[in-house]
């Protein structure tokens, strides 16, 4: 699934953590349903502070009803896989960047020979220290030649490694995807035909060969930055900051087991922070509060700095900032003029209050700016939006009009994922500020669940967080539960809270107890509730809480053994 080489484009870290999905959470004491599912899209490639790329006509698409259980991801044109290279990447229309590119390319190393080798034979996979699991040794040698071979630095082997668990599970589903990717790292076949290369000389490029596949993914990453640009990489294999951090995480987990260095411990994932200067002529029309709002909004659902102005030019056409509608509007419509089926199906809390507010400007344009994200490009999402294309016009010409300078920044996400440390005497977990101190003589594996919930503990409340990547902005309740078993090695895929009511085994645990029904989960664990409601604050996010559980009206489960 990737471009051919010379119409790569150098791309950036972008983007707010893409998972960061929220729905209305009107009250902190309940979940709302999760977000259904979809295969997670890979937008168009971006240069450094681009937008999402702009189709040719945007078709008339009314936003897909949100069901429970699943996970919103962002779609595009086409049905795209959920990983790997080569779909929805942008043509280099740019020959300055081509020029660049095309010398990146001619110094690309010889791939080395390297003795023909049969198939593989893949044993079932040890367990990780803070993986899923561990990484097959026979395919260690080839992921350090490979990345040897494309000099892509000490940090190349567990790069590779975990794109190949994150894309097929080191070769246990090689496709086809939906899109057609294929073979052990899910290239598309018009990028095998420019990256394809016989690493084992065997006579054939074989994308289901590990070898040859593992070899062209090394040659991709070299081309799209690596090593100077670990982060924008594995961008340009699949854009998502979700995906991003996900191979970063589990790349530092696998660094010493295949003899990588410089990640010592899981990379930490970056968010984009924008900060805008409108052009002269806007700089006193557009209320700050607006442009902070915008940028946020931006940022958060992916639409680049592009995104800020389009936010900001269908502010001006629908309320002239607020400032065009009565109260009544405002309330009903907010200032970005959405619809009540828009509020709906993607309205967010943007500013973490725990309330979804329609004339509030925050809540507003990042519930706008995801409905336009889920649309896949700034034009589908406006045309959405508003089905006329003379608005999709007006829209983003008014955004060339607006459009400014904005400095751009990232910033490392505040998680310290699967972290240890914090014990107790004692058969009962301690509140410790707002982390939970586990038992000395509790499991290791519910110790580490006990860690896993710290480190996410005071992110917000985020529906459908924690379903499309471990790794999130936020995380709903089930979650957020999800989670924390993760960090316990109890789950390998995220459940919903239905999904919950089945896990396991029923009734109370020794030491954790689930409790779920069709719209919200949490558990005890070691004696502490883990909750996403009930904060006293009333601000609604994954907490640990000193009150009892109340069963009433959930299904209770526990992990098998615990």
């Amino acid at each position: 699934m990737a471009t051919p080489r010379h119409k790569i484009r150098a791309v950036a870290a972008a983007a707010a953590a893409t998972l960061a999905l929220t729905l209305p959470v009107a009250f902190a004491q309940a979940d709302t349903p999760e977000a259904p599912t979809a295969e997670p899209a890979a937008p168009s490639a971006v240069t450094p502070g681009a937008t999402l790329e702009e189709p040719q006509s945007a078709p008339p698409v009314s936003p897909a009803p949100v069901e429970e259980g699943a996970t919103l991801t962002p779609p595009s044109e086409e049905d795209e896989p959920s990983g790997g290279v080569g779909v929805g990447a942008g043509v280099g229309d740019d020959p300055e960047a081509e020029g660049k590119e095309a010398a990146a390319e001619a110094e690309l190393p010889e791939i080395p020979t390297s003795s023909p080798g049969g198939s593989l034979i893949i044993p079932s996979l040890p367990a990780s220290s803070c993986a899923v699991s561990g990484v097959p040794p026979v395919l260690i040698p080839i992921y350090q030649r490979a990345s040897t071979a494309y000099e892509l630095g000490p940090q190349g082997p567990a790069i590779l490694a975990s794109i190949n668990l994150v894309e097929t599970n080191f070769g246990s589903n090689l496709g086809p995807s939906s899109a057609g990717a294929v073979g052990w790292m899910q290239f598309m076949p018009s990028t095998w035909e420019s990256y394809g290369v016989d690493a084992n000389q065997d006579g054939v490029e074989d994308p289901n060969d590990p070898e040859d596949a593992i070899f062209a993914a090394a040659g991709y990453l070299r081309a799209a930055g690596m090593p100077t640009d670990t982060y924008g990489a594995i961008f340009a294999y699949n854009h998502a900051d979700w995906y991003v951090a996900e191979v970063l995480a589990n790349a530092g987990c696998y660094a010493a087991e295949v003899g990588a260095t410089g990640l010592g411990a899981p990379m930490a994932p970056q968010l984009q922070v924008f900060n805008c200067d409108p052009a002269p002529a806007w700089r006193e029309k557009l209320p700050h509060e607006y442009l902070r709002a915008f940028e946020d909004a931006a940022a958060r659902y992916e639409l680049g700095q592009r995104g800020v102005w389009a936010l900001a030019a269908v502010a001006h056409l629908e309320s002239q900032f607020g400032r065009g509608m009565t109260e009544k509007q405002m309330q009903t419509r907010g200032p970005l003029g959405l619809e009540r089926s828009e509020w709906r199906e993607y309205a967010v809390d943007g500013d973490g209050d725990g309330r979804i507010r329609h004339e509030d400007p925050v809540d507003s344009a990042a519930t706008l700016a995801r409905m336009i994200w889920s649309r896949g490009s700034l034009s589908a999402g406006i045309f959405t939006h508003n089905q006329a294309e003379w608005y999709v016009q007006a829209v983003l010409d008014q955004a060339d009009e607006i459009e400014g300078e904005c400095k751009v920044r990232h910033v490392d996400w505040a998680l310290a994922p699967l972290a240890r440390g914090l014990e107790t005497a004692g058969p009962s977990a301690l509140l410790a500020g707002t982390l939970a101190s586990a038992p000395e003589s509790a499991p290791a594996a519910v110790k580490a669940v006990i860690a896993a919930a710290n480190s996410i503990t005071n992110t917000p409340y985020v529906w459908g967080g924690g379903h499309g990547a471990w790794y999130s902005y936020g995380y709903d309740c089930s979650g957020a539960v999800s989670f924390a078993l993760y960090g316990g090695g109890m789950l390998t895929t995220p459940l919903t809270s239905g999904s919950l009511e089945s896990y396991g085994e029923a009734g109370p645990g020794k030491w954790i107890t689930i409790y779920a029904n069709a719209e919200h989960t949490y558990m005890t664990v070691a004696g502490l509730r883990f909750d996403t409601a009930g904060n006293p604050e009333g601000v609604s996010g994954p907490r640990w809480h000193v009150e009892p559980p109340y069963p009433d009206g959930f299904v209770v489960r526990h992990p098998v053994g615990y």
